[in-house]
């Protein structure tokens, strides 16, 4: 085991402190939802869905205008900083395919759902995995959300 991964645990549980079972300082929730049909395309049939509902514990920020600016079209007004969120240690923290699932058929959608102060649904524009101890999803508010 490498020193990385042997202090991702120690940075869970710090990220932790900021949830509501302690300094309760972290208003908004993350819920990505998996959407599948049953009539084969996206919005034919009846809905299920799968949710992986990360804890309140993640920070949530809103991206600046020169950070929009500045993205190349990627993000757009309202757009939001998820984290950082804790990569997989095994016993916890989340990998990248948990975080930004894949897509394969036309019958499937994926959903950011917030909750709190930026709440509404929200689109993956980029999930930021190059750091040691750290995620980041950066997501778009779209459009159907007031």
């Amino acid at each position: 085991m490498s020193l990385r991964t042997s202090l991702l645990p120690v940075v869970d549980t710090l990220r932790a402190l900021t949830g509501p079972s302690v300094l309760d300082i972290r208003t908004a929730q993350l819920t990505i939802r998996t959407r599948t049909w049953s009539g084969g395309y996206i919005g034919e049939g009846t809905a299920t869905d799968s949710d992986l509902v990360l804890p309140k514990q993640y920070k949530v920020t809103n991206l600046t205008s020169k950070e929009i600016a500045s993205s190349g079209g990627r993000f757009e007004d309202g757009a939001i900083r998820f984290g950082p969120v804790t990569p997989d240690f095994g016993t916890g923290g989340y990998t990248p395919a948990m975080l930004k699932p894949t897509v394969t058929t036309d019958d499937t959608q994926i959903i950011y759902l917030l909750t709190g102060q930026v709440a509404g649904e929200y689109a993956l524009a980029q999930l930021q995995t190059t750091k040691p101890f750290s995620y980041v999803l950066f997501l778009n508010r779209k459009r159907t959300t007031p």
